[in-house]
């Protein structure tokens, strides 16, 4: 029967009522949940009406009118809950046929929250993604484009840093809300996975692997700018980095870990396979939370640093 299949895959409550409204029989799951929906624990030859809250008798009596003339329907029904998550009751109604005739009706309630919680996020999240997220990327696109700063070829300073300054703070918006989409698919922790790991070795001979040459140089420039006296080398192709490091054995690898062909993971699990022991500190794009605890997997990874990397972050990676 289909109210069975339903009550088997869901948290399902029910009762079924003769034609004067009373109890005939009832079955609560998880009756707690169904405060917000009963003002009482049900008796048999009770007043079905009675035991549900004011707010939604009237509704409730209507609908079982229309049931008893035999139409069977469900609505769904949201419930706001103080301080935990609302409930989201599925609440069916089906008449009961004997001789031709309604004998009864049965009413079924099936806990859906889990179902509607789901629908609820997916719904936020898709309106963050088409009106929040595509917000400051065509800003960004326009900015991009230049057709604001028709003066620009005459390389005024005043108007590169403008346009730099309004590039950067549509960027902070987009960080931000893609960091706020992360938040909503993810329970994160507040615990850092690395926070134990403070220990440092010195790092003179620092190698960079990051598919993206733009940002080698960048990091490579950032890391020059504090510490002039460090050796560095740069590589954007991690199996000739790999090749290197086995050669020269360096003190500290910054590594990506989206990268083609051989990723970050792969890249941990070439180390290990020829007994590689360097210190490793990812710097990725990745706010995934199961990725920084995939991470602190690897016993030669140090810790986790999300991009793009500051002043401040390359002094607190290479601090002793």
């Amino acid at each position: 029967m289909p109210i069975r299949r339903i009550c088997e895959a869901a948290d399902c409550s029910f009762f079924t009522i003769d034609k004067n409204y009373l109890l005939v029989s009832f079955n609560l799951e998880a009756q707690n949940d169904l405060d917000s929906f009963l003002i009482k624990s049900p008796s048999i030859g009770d007043l079905a009406v009675e035991i549900i809250a004011q707010k939604y008798r009237k509704n409730f009596q209507s609908l079982l009118i229309r049931c008893f003339a035999g139409h069977s329907f469900s609505i769904a029904q949201r419930f706001g809950i103080e301080n935990t998550n609302d409930l989201f009751l599925q609440i069916i109604f089906t008449p009961l046929f004997k001789d031709g005739l309604v004998h009864q009706v049965l009413c079924t309630l099936v806990n859906d929250s889990h179902h509607f919680g789901s629908l609820k996020m997916i719904g936020e999240y898709s309106h963050l993604t088409s009106h929040e997220l595509r917000a400051p990327i065509t800003n960004i696109l326009s900015l991009s484009t230049l057709s604001n700063y028709q003066q620009l070829e005459n390389f005024e300073l005043a108007k590169i840093n403008q346009l730099l300054n309004d590039i950067n703070l549509q960027a902070l918006k987009l960080d931000g809300i893609i960091k706020m989409l992360n938040s909503m698919m993810h329970k994160q922790e507040n615990e850092d996975p690395f926070a134990e790991l403070n220990e440092k070795a010195d790092t003179n001979h620092i190698v960079l692997v990051d598919d993206d040459i733009i940002t080698n140089r960048l990091h490579q420039m950032l890391i020059r700018k504090q510490y002039t006296e460090k050796k560095i080398a740069l590589f954007n192709d991690p199996e000739i980095a790999l090749g290197y490091i086995k050669e020269n054995n360096p003190d500290l690898i910054l590594l990506d870990l989206h990268m083609p062909e051989i990723d970050g993971w792969k890249f941990l699990e070439m180390m290990e396979a020829h007994q590689i022991y360097v210190d490793v500190i990812i710097v990725s794009s990745s706010i995934d939370p199961r990725e920084k605890l995939r991470a602190k997997s690897f016993m030669c990874v140090k810790d986790f640093f999300v991009k793009p990397l500051t002043a401040e972050k390359v002094k607190q990676l290479l601090e002793d």
